[in-house]
């Protein structure tokens, strides 16, 4: 990074929080209040802020801080797990208009100022404007964790995001709770009436999923017609930064709120109506799934992933068209 490019970045917050590797090659400073006093003496083209460090009310800090050098990309650096709620929560932002965006650390000195983003930047039209190539950027880094058929999160994402959650969910002794499943004989309908079609209908059943989930919920497309949902919660008593206020708190019947919301999901399935199938299409779509919850069924990602996939095995055994708990049906 050159000199200039040194002064025209700056990082609010702890270093060590999001970078893994190398020195830090920019202006730091400890909080916002900090970088807003730095913004009004200098300018600034990128602007990296350690989300859990900002202070509440978060907004109207970033807002504050946007004021100062409204020329700028106010870039958060979050964690994963905080990934599901920040997105819905820039979502719901009406200021943003593009100035704001988030990456997911820890990050790497090299690839995130030097090679990568030069590389990126090349294969750019660079008439475009500066903001609209990093929205650009931003939609490339989403492909990698993004299934491009549903706009669902992917296994790559999943590989990842599982193992993070339950050690957030082990040190807040909450539980998190798996659900895998796929759509019964789905490969009838390929044959019957195409590949198509069939994406049709697998992008028809992640909007249904993703509607009788809560926002914070992860739904992924494994691969195929097979899905999963990452259901989680913080301790009774707190909040989640960033997180809708439909969030329901941790409790013993979580493992239950779960299996409701798949059971929902099977019930809505069987109810609409698939057009793409003709007139046979309401009614003839069904699921079979599998759910484990941590800590009681796993003590670890990899485990809790194959005790959820041998109880949607059951299901299937069973005459599919149900949810099955680790070892009984619901």
């Amino acid at each position: 990074m050159t000199a200039a490019q040194q002064n025209n970045h700056l990082l609010i917050g702890t270093p060590a929080k999001v970078i893994a590797d190398g020195p830090i090659l920019m202006r730091t400073c400890r909080n916002i209040f900090e970088g807003i006093t730095f913004a009004q003496q200098q300018p600034f083209d990128r602007v990296f802020v350690v989300y859990s460090e900002i202070p509440e009310p978060k907004l109207q800090a970033l807002e504050a801080l946007h004021q100062v050098c409204p020329e700028a990309t106010i870039c958060l650096l979050i964690q994963m797990v905080e990934e599901p709620g920040v997105h819905e929560w820039l979502r719901s932002c009406s200021w943003v208009n593009g100035c704001l965006d988030y990456l997911i650390c820890p990050l790497s000195v090299k690839a995130l100022f030097l090679e990568k983003a030069a590389e990126l930047r090349d294969v750019l039209d660079m008439t475009i404007d500066d903001r609209d190539k990093d929205r650009r950027i931003r939609e490339l880094g989403e492909l990698i964790i993004q299934d491009d058929l549903t706009g669902l999160k992917n296994r790559r994402y999943l590989r990842q995001f599982l193992p993070a959650i339950l050690k957030k969910a082990d040190a807040s002794q909450c539980q998190v709770t798996l659900l895998l499943f796929d759509i019964d004989d789905f490969k009838h309908y390929n044959d019957t009436y195409g590949h198509p079609v069939g994406d049709k209908v697998l992008r028809q059943t992640a909007k249904l999923i993703r509607r009788c989930c809560r926002n914070q919920d992860v739904v992924v497309r494994l691969g195929g017609d097979e899905f999963a949902v990452v259901f989680w919660d913080v301790p009774e008593g707190q909040t989640y930064k960033g997180v809708s206020s439909d969030r329901r708190r941790s409790s013993q019947n979580h493992p239950r709120q779960a299996v409701f919301m798949a059971e929902r999901f099977r019930h809505e399935m069987s109810d609409t109506p698939f057009d793409q199938l003709g007139p046979q299409g309401r009614g003839s779509l069904t699921i079979s799934g599998g759910v484990a919850t941590f800590p009681m069924d796993a003590e670890n990602a990899q485990e809790l992933f194959r005790k959820a996939d041998q109880a949607m095995l059951e299901a299937k055994r069973s005459g599919k068209n149900c949810i099955y708990l680790v070892g009984r049906p619901t």
